[in-house]
């Protein structure tokens, strides 16, 4: 019930940053709307939305200060599967599941919306990235730095590209999916 409850959080924060990016942008929406096809628009938009999501949960919400000396770094892999953690095994749980569902909907999009990652290791590449950078900024931001972290969103990244090349299989040739990835 409490990892249902993690996740309907998370859930919820999408909503509200998806809400408020959509205020801010409705006037780029007017501005381009003549330019730039409907279904590309809602393509850009849902990677702002995935960009601003993941960011929130991990760098912007849990935001303190702390001393150099109290900062966690974790560099060994697969820590997170052998070691218990203080708070439990449903939190542990949650976190593990979040870090991967977190970064599937943006190893979708990010080759729906770049061509040039429309191959496996490349998106694997900007994934692995993203969560670095997301890491290392969490290390200066009061919150863990974890290369588990970094391996699960990456893996996320890479189940987010599998359900985009099954989208691509089965909706190929349909015009609203030609529209959506700017073939």
């Amino acid at each position: 019930m409490l990892v249902l409850q993690e996740i309907f959080g998370y859930i919820l924060i999408g909503f509200i940053m998806a809400a408020a990016l959509a205020v801010l942008y409705l006037p780029v929406f007017l501005l381009l709307r003549k330019k730039v096809a409907f279904a590309r628009q809602i393509v850009y938009f849902g990677l702002g939305v995935c960009i601003i999501v993941i960011l929130s949960a991990t760098v912007l919400i849990g935001f303190t200060v702390v001393p150099a000396n109290n900062r966690v770094v974790n560099l060994v892999p697969f820590k997170v599967f052998t070691n218990s953690w203080e708070m439990g095994l449903v939190k542990q749980f949650t976190q593990t599941l979040a870090n991967v569902i977190m970064f599937v909907p943006l190893g979708f999009i990010f080759p729906v919306t770049f061509a040039r990652c429309r191959r496996l290791y490349k998106t694997t590449i900007y994934m692995a990235a993203f969560s670095f950078l997301i890491e290392f900024v969490q290390y200066f931001t009061g919150r863990s730095c974890d290369i588990d972290d970094l391996m699960l969103n990456t893996l996320g990244g890479v189940l987010g590209y599998g359900l985009f090349v099954l989208i691509s299989k089965l909706f190929g040739n349909k015009e609203f999916w030609k529209k959506m990835a700017g073939l």
